[in-house]
């Protein structure tokens, strides 16, 4: 009981925030937020990563226009879409009227529209998910990207976000709230791009995107967490495919102090496919949990999964994948796998891929590796003149090359494996 107390007021003072919400369905979002626990050491899915703490601060609402320098423009073109503190800032973003028949905007902008009312809450139920429920009861901002019949974007949406330090570096709770909506035979990808400037790794960014792929539409999402001395970050995409659609996600972590990644995918047509990538370079104190949950819910869908960490200093990696097979859905093909280095006696990864099936006609496989590097390969590097440091960085970007392979837009492939070899120097 005791410790149930010491959860619970922390916790009170953090929805307090949450009070008097216009977004839809708020009300019962924030009484479901009240009435579940936080999520500790033996709660099966959030074991490995410790969110508690998170709730022993004094948040206060996220201020949006607090000036900001922008970074650098990716090197190849993008439409870029900037929300700072997760408040969408038209000022600083490009013209967001370029494509015909898309339509991107903040979403706070369409709360009374009837795609947001149809949507909204329906691809990521609550559940038992406190952060969703926080997240749904009171988001700050958000996205929200319309592509209608056959329409595609000419470029990327690059979303900038921004988190910056308060008044005072005062903690701030910011909820992004995002809806994407592809109709039949769209074409949509997008650029999440997450960074921080100041110091900002007081505060909680809690992220829900629900993404609903209709028939014959693709949706490709680029997630890039670089935030050093940034905030916690928990994010959820909840993702929803119809028949012959496609939907593939690439996150790569690079920093962050403490980072959840969740992503759910429901297959629900006949030849609807969905590919989950990842790479997470982590050192320092940094902690990235990975969890991913694929339904394959119909007949004749396919899946394929691949995550690989580089984890050194006292750094933390967490992945846990779920393949689940209903028992209709037949001649399933789902591949999954996650592999590990680890650069140091202190690191830790945690690895747990799982099956679920209840079909028989399907071919599905799962796996992982966690050890160290190759010392064979590197002594052999280090016998034609290479430094060790540089054999052991060469020996690495091979070994994560293996998923940026896997991304077809090569203008990104580049420009994220250029990141990711300047990570590795500092591993």
């Amino acid at each position: 009981m005791e410790s149930t107390m010491i959860l619970d007021e922390p916790k009170a003072a953090v929805l307090a925030l949450l009070e008097h919400s216009e977004w839809p369905e708020a009300g019962q979002a924030l009484a479901r937020a009240n009435e579940l626990p936080i999520p500790g050491r033996r709660t099966e899915q959030w074991k490995y990563t410790p969110v508690a703490k998170l709730f022993n601060k004094s948040y206060g609402k996220p201020d949006g226009q607090v000036p900001v320098e922008l970074p650098a423009r990716l090197p190849f073109p993008a439409t870029r879409v900037v929300f700072v503190n997760g408040h969408f800032r038209a000022d600083l973003s490009d013209d967001l009227k370029t494509d015909k028949g898309v339509v991107i905007d903040s979403i706070r902008h369409h709360l009374s529209h009837g795609p947001l009312k149809a949507n909204y809450g329906r691809i990521a139920g609550i559940g038992d998910r406190l952060f969703t429920a926080m997240n749904t009861a009171a988001p700050t901002d958000g996205l929200i990207i319309l592509a209608t019949k056959g329409a595609k974007t000419s470029q990327p949406v690059h979303v900038l976000r921004i988190t910056t330090a308060a008044a005072g570096n005062s903690p701030m709770l910011i909820q992004p709230r995002d809806l994407f909506m592809l109709h039949e035979g769209a074409s949509l990808e997008v650029i999440d791009e997450h960074v921080a400037i100041g110091a900002a790794s007081a505060s909680l960014v809690n992220s829900v995107r629900e993404s609903v792929v209709g028939h014959g539409a693709e949706l490709t999402l680029h997630l890039l967490q670089n935030e050093p001395d940034g905030p916690a970050d928990i994010g959820l995409d909840a993702v929803q495919v119809a028949e012959n659609g496609h939907f593939s996600v690439d996150t790569s972590t690079l920093h962050g102090s403490l980072v959840r990644n969740d992503i759910t995918v429901a297959l629900e047509g006949s030849g609807a496919h969905a590919e989950l990538n990842g790479v997470y370079l982590l050192n320092g104190n940094a902690h990235c949990d990975n969890h991913s949950y694929i339904g394959h819910n119909v007949p004749d869908c396919t899946s394929d999964e691949l995550y690989k960490g580089v984890v050194g200093g006292k750094a933390t990696g967490v992945f846990n994948g779920k393949v689940y097979v209903k028992q209709d859905a037949q001649r399933t093909r789902a591949y999954q796998r996650n592999a590990n280095v680890l650069q140091g006696d202190l690191a830790r990864v945690y690895s747990k891929p799982e099956l679920e099936i209840y079909a028989d006609d399907v071919k599905c496989s799962h796996g992982c590796t966690i050890g160290r590097m190759d010392e064979q390969a590197i002594f052999y590097l280090r016998s034609r003149g290479v430094s060790e440091a540089e054999a052991w960085r060469m020996m690495s970007h091979a070994f994560v090359a293996e998923v940026l392979e896997r991304i077809e837009n090569t203008q990104w492939k580049e420009h994220l494996g250029r990141m990711m070899d300047r990570k590795l120097e500092d591993l």
